[in-house]
């Protein structure tokens, strides 16, 4: 079994046969660990468990992959060459009648920024600070503020109590895209009457939660939903890293 690399894509071979092929590449905002794509042809050949390390040893960070939780064999060859499934990230499409409340809240004053407002910046600066303690201990965000916030939707509904900002959702048509807060026993209740501002407009939204975020899995357990699509994270770290 050997491989070979071309332009950022590794084959790896038996006799000819290609037994899988793994691309790299990096994402600007996320620089610390390397990121794999793979096709699996026939895995269960792959008997040497340090094919990957290699690639880590060349490229001298964690590697880093995202599969689909559905993507078994693709999960067993990550394990089998030493990898540690460290995320899962919910994709969820909810409808009002999906909401899950043992007893009503009480609703929430909301504010609404666009981007060019002084709170508007306040509220980015808030995610931001958030948006790296949550990614730090899987892959730290790199990029500056002036770069993280071009990603961010025009417009932000937010609450403030004491005059200081205490919970954020960045909103896009019917998603939500990013969420944040400083305040753990109110922030159900910013995001219940958040939900029903967009049900007002919308009859489903969307949005992602990583089960390292509380904030985003605090807004998803808002919803009973039976089953939803869900990735997984998976990092290997080489002694040499």
């Amino acid at each position: 079994m050997n491989d070979s690399k071309q332009n950022n894509r590794y084959q790896i071979e038996e006799n000819g046969r290609r037994l899988a092929t793994i691309k790299t590449y990096r994402n600007q905002y996320h620089l610390r660990n390397c990121y794999i794509r793979f096709d699996l042809n026939d895995h269960e050949k792959i008997i040497d468990p340090s094919i990957l390390q290699s690639i880590a040893d060349e490229q001298k960070c964690p590697l880093q992959a995202m599969i689909a939780s559905s993507e078994t064999q693709k999960a067993n060859f990550l394990k089998a060459q030493g990898f540690k499934k460290v995320r899962v990230c919910y994709e969820v499409e909810v409808e009002k009648n999906d909401l899950f409340v043992t007893e009503p809240f009480q609703e929430m004053e909301i504010l609404k920024a666009n981007r060019g407002d002084a709170d508007y910046l306040s509220c980015c600066e808030m995610l931001f600070e958030y948006y790296k303690v949550t990614h730090e201990a899987i892959n730290p965000l790199t990029s500056p503020f002036e770069e993280f916030i071009e990603l961010m939707p025009d417009e932000v509904l937010y609450a403030k109590e004491h005059y200081e900002i205490q919970h954020v959702a960045f909103v896009e048509g019917d998603e939500i895209a990013y969420v944040s807060s400083n305040n753990e026993q109110t922030f159900a209740r910013f995001a219940f009457t958040v939900v029903n501002m967009l049900f007002e407009v919308y009859p489903s939204i969307i949005f992602e939660a990583d089960n390292t975020d509380w904030v985003a899995m605090t807004l998803k357990n808002l919803f009973n939903v039976a089953s939803t699509v869900t990735f997984d994270t998976w990092i290997y770290e080489s002694s040499g890293n």
